[in-house]
């Protein structure tokens, strides 16, 4: 019997069968190529829904507005809820996740049927659903104070005085080895610390948590925060106001060279816009009351003495010196300071500031030019109250507190000293007080 061992022709059978697959698995890398562009397109479009339905509701508090933005952004994006098979849902609050309960947040949930062209051969449909998710809401920044000298020592506290700040993160950006310096037996409570360089603890005092060394410099979180324009004006007549004595004087808008109130009398300026080219003085034991409005003063602004000063909701713009030292009261609610000299605020009398909480400069209650270096003092004491953000880039701040001074108070400056023996405790203004801040941002959480 003959037996036959022609092998010719398996080479290209087996050939075959090795092309089939890999036409196979290419086919099916084809489509799941497809599928993963797909799903990047289905992100983007659940990433602008959930963006513009929280930026919608954080300033129209309204949900049905926010969804159809939300639906809008989607739209825009190129997928629309009911058309092609997809689906857009938009949820305030979240459906589910860590924010399901949060106000202010809202969830995008889109799903899109992308076709397939290999994969039906297996699977018997000719398409599978592409879906992606995305939170967005009002985030604030931990932060609450940075310092953004780049060299010599940023931070310091002196004494037996103490920081609490348990909601807010400290940036120090000096890269010298005692960037941050304690000295005595205070101490600094906060989230979190970082520091470029290093820093030093001498005596009994204590920084909680141990800081983070060599960080990167932060950003200053404000450079963008635009400069208020500053107008100008002269005085034809009645151009000096004073009051002097025990009597009351009411002046109205307009421009004036100097404006002063002496004596136990009380000046009033009614609400409106003011341009002062000289100064503006309260002192003795009477009253200084600034209407709401718009004030430019050339030269210096100062209420010292026993004297109170209320001041309504406006912008002051002082070119000169800012000295807010009395012993009297002190009381503006919707204020910002706009400076290009020193500044000083005492409220050893009663202090009561609080910054706007909407507008160009919601949340800012002091904003020192970015190009002056002059000294920026605060001194408080107990039962004051101060909100807001001081924004002096270019300034030392020396920060005094006596007894026990609570303050909601975003601090970014060129360097921060603090003395005294109280407790300052600082609630972070962007999270507790004012999500609307300039500090506060609209953000993807999820």
């Amino acid at each position: 019997m003959r037996v036959f061992r022609e092998e010719s022709g398996q080479a290209l059978v087996f050939t075959a069968l090795c092309m089939t697959v890999l036409l196979g698995f290419m086919a099916l890398a084809i489509d799941v190529g497809l599928l993963f562009r797909a799903r990047r397109n289905v992100q983007i479009v659940a990433d602008a829904a959930a963006v513009a339905a929280a930026l919608d509701y954080k300033y129209n508090g309204v949900v049905s507005s926010a969804k159809a933005a939300g639906q809008a952004a989607a739209t825009a994006n190129g997928m629309t809820n009911g058309v092609g098979g997809v689906t857009v849902a938009i949820n305030l609050p979240p459906s589910y996740g860590p924010y399901a309960s949060s106000t202010g947040f809202a969830e995008a949930i889109v799903i899109d049927p992308s076709p397939t062209t290999f994969m039906h051969i297996f699977t018997h449909s000719s398409s599978a659903d592409v879906s992606s998710r995305a939170v967005a809401g009002a985030g604030s920044t931990s932060g609450c104070m940075w310092t953004l000298d780049r060299s010599g020592t940023d931070v310091s506290l002196t004494g037996s005085g103490a920081i609490s700040a348990p909601s807010c993160d400290i940036y120090d950006d000096s890269s010298a080895s005692s960037a941050l310096t304690l000295t005595g037996s205070g101490s600094i409570d906060a989230k979190a610390v970082g520091v470029v360089g290093g820093y030093n603890e001498t005596g009994s005092g204590s920084i909680s948590p141990t800081p983070v060394t060599g960080i990167a410099p932060a950003a200053d979180p404000l450079s963008g925060l635009p400069v208020p324009t500053i107008p100008t004006g002269t005085c034809s007549s009645s151009c000096t106001q004073s009051n002097t004595g025990s009597g009351n004087l009411t002046i109205s808008q307009g421009t004036y060279t100097n404006i002063s109130n002496t004596g136990s009398g009380t000046l009033t300026l009614n609400p409106g816009n003011y341009i002062i080219t000289g100064s503006l003085t309260n002192t003795g034991s009477g009253s200084l009351i600034l209407g709401a409005g718009n004030y430019t003063i050339d030269g210096n602004f100062s209420s010292t003495g026993s004297t109170s000063l209320t001041l309504g909701a406006g912008l002051y713009i002082v070119e000169g010196n800012l000295t807010l030292t009395g012993s009297g009261s002190m009381t503006g609610s919707g204020v910002t300071f706009y400076t290009e000299g020193t500044t000083a605020v005492t409220g050893s009398g009663g202090m009561n500031l609080t910054a706007p909480t909407s507008g160009t400069y919601s949340g800012v209650l002091f904003f020192q030019s970015r190009t002056d270096s002059s000294s920026f003092s605060l001194t408080g004491s107990g039962g004051d109250k101060i909100q807001g953000i001081l924004y002096a880039p270019d300034s030392a701040l020396s920060l005094t507190g006596s007894g026990s001074l609570s303050v909601a108070l975003d601090m970014i400056t060129d360097s921060l000293s603090v003395t005294g023996s109280g407790t300052i405790t600082d609630a972070n203004y962007a999270v507790t007080v004012n999500s609307n801040s300039v500090l506060s941002r609209l953000a993807l959480v999820e």
